[in-house]
């Protein structure tokens, strides 16, 4: 039996109406930072659980919907292939910087109104001034995030109009360059190789004129993506020229430095001025005294050096690529510098970080020597080592300089590019020219790819073979390059029977040229 007189339990005290409201404000707020934040991580998401949810619905649905149309292409192109075909095009990469500046607004608007329609009516000041505080750090999180894309894109459209033309270039003839198919799965149908001259040229404020300081030529298989690099001496005389040059009225022998006389008188009291690397400034001086002898348009310079290097090698040249040396010094820094394994000279001494020969051979104007083994360089001391010969060649130069563009493939940091992409952009605007079309980027990407993918060896035109710079034999220059880009011939069955030499046969053999592996250093 129970007691009666026991007392009873008692009930939980219903709480009161000030804390109820203090819980309902609690949730409240926690409520409106979870949706705010929503609304950032996904736009329009928060705002489709207020009183304006068709606003948030449209964003939302507008969003998604951004997100499946991008996601296909990416889906079907590439990324890579996406975002070439997006650059190549600038008109359009210029309503993509638009877009962006609108998603941006529309988007920290819905942050806003997320916040303003979800704030609980009676919240106290310190819970303000949080859920204020959140709002403004989220908002400019996302303003910075979309205007700064907005920024890069208006960037990258300036920068493709300015390094890579729309119209071709007149520095060539009618019928030369690429011809990348418009239409099937492979761009190259049209072209079985492509031969791209890469410049480097000596252009700054205490040299007069341009010098092409590093030439070499990529002769690209576009099938197989085989690839020769050829090595161009810069000290090669009477190189031939081109036969519509204009250069041809001042050297009737068709050889730019027959008479000699001629080649110095930009440089009075200067002998032996008529190496392939002066040819550059030697066009531009020539064009200043007999104006209308180049084309309206044409940078004579260019049009000499392209005809010359197509009659020296016998291919045609394709496309060109010029940095000057100051523009690849910046583009170092900018990319953090290089880990590079320096090596002593050929004869066994350290490297010279300037300096050059005198009438006796003894070396001058010696800025510095490079320490050898690994170490790490900056832009000046990178572009140094890529050209110092005054301890050895111009023939190991052409190895380091190969070096040098295998540690700038291998060390490359995407993301401090991106960081310090306007920088990088001004470099290219100023210090980059080429004449491969924006409309022709994805292509080229693809042939990289191609590339990479298969060997790529260097050739080098040495008195190994029998080229010598001083009195070179351009005919059999040809036949080296040509055996060098030839390809490879199926193995051939052992013949068991032995081959008698005919009588009186005494035809001589083209060298085969020096092919070394790219990746070696």
């Amino acid at each position: 039996m129970t007691d009666a007189n026991a007392p009873r339990p008692r009930r939980a005290a219903a709480p009161s109406g000030r804390e109820a409201f203090r819980r309902q404000i609690r949730a409240g707020f926690r409520r409106s930072l979870g949706l705010t934040t929503l609304g950032t991580v996904i736009p329009g998401a928060g705002l489709t659980q207020t009183r304006s949810k068709r606003l948030g619905w449209a964003i939302l649905t507008l969003f998604l919907l951004t997100g499946v149309v991008v996601g296909y292409i990416v889906l079907r192109d590439g990324i890579t292939n996406a975002a070439l075909s997006l650059v190549a095009r600038p008109s359009l990469l210029q309503g993509v910087a638009v877009g962006f500046v609108v998603i941006g607004i529309l988007w920290c608007g819905s942050i806003i109104l997320t916040a303003i329609q979800t704030r609980p009516t009676r919240l106290d000041r310190t819970r303000t001034r949080t859920l204020a505080a959140l709002t403004t750090v989220l908002v400019f999180l996302v303003a910075g995030s979309t205007f700064k894309v907005a920024e890069y894109t208006l960037i990258t459209t300036d920068t493709v109009n300015q390094v890579f033309g729309t119209t071709a270039t007149s520095d060539r003839s009618p019928g030369q360059g690429v011809q990348v198919a418009t239409e099937g799965d492979d761009p190259w149908a049209n072209q079985a190789r492509v031969n791209i001259l890469l410049l480097g040229s000596d252009a700054g404020a205490d040299r007069t004129g341009i010098r092409t300081d590093s030439m070499i030529v990529a002769s690209i298989d576009t099938r197989s993506g085989r690839t020769a690099l050829i090595s161009m001496p810069r000290n090669l005389l009477y190189a031939p020229l081109a036969p519509d040059s204009p250069l041809r009225a001042r050297y009737p022998s068709g050889h730019f430095g027959q008479p000699e006389s001629a080649c110095a008188q930009n440089s009075p009291g200067v002998t032996g001025q008529c190496m392939l690397t002066n040819l550059y400034v030697e066009a531009e001086g020539y064009a200043k005294d007999h104006p209308g002898a180049y084309p309206a348009g044409a940078v004579p310079g260019r049009q000499e050096i392209r005809g010359a290097v197509q009659q020296i090698l016998g291919l045609e040249i394709n496309q060109m690529v010029i940095v000057d040396l100051y523009g690849f010094q910046q583009l170092i820094d900018a990319m953090g510098g290089l880990d590079i394994n320096v090596k002593l000279s050929a004869n066994g001494t350290k490297l010279t970080i300037g300096g050059q020969h005198d009438a006796s051979g003894r070396i001058f104007g010696v800025k510095g020597y490079f320490q050898p083994g690994e170490q790490h360089l900056d832009g000046y001391r990178a572009l140094w080592y890529a050209r110092t010969r005054a301890a050895d060649d111009d023939t190991h130069r052409q190895m380091r300089q190969r070096c040098v563009v295998q540690a700038i493939v291998q060390q490359v940091n995407p993301a401090s590019m991106v960081s310090r992409y306007p920088e990088i952009a001004k470099i290219l605007k100023q210090r980059i020219y080429t004449d491969i079309q924006a409309q022709d980027l994805p292509a080229f990407v693809e042939l990289v790819e191609r590339v990479q993918k298969s060997k790529i060896t260097s050739v080098a035109l040495t008195s190994t073979q029998g080229v010598y710079s001083g009195n070179p034999d351009y005919d059999l220059i040809r036949k080296l390059v040509k055996k060098a880009i030839a390809a490879p011939k199926p193995a051939a069955t052992p013949s068991t029977t032995p081959t008698t030499p005919k009588p009186g046969s005494t035809k001589t053999k083209t060298p085969s040229p020096t092919t070394t592996p790219y990746e070696q250093c």
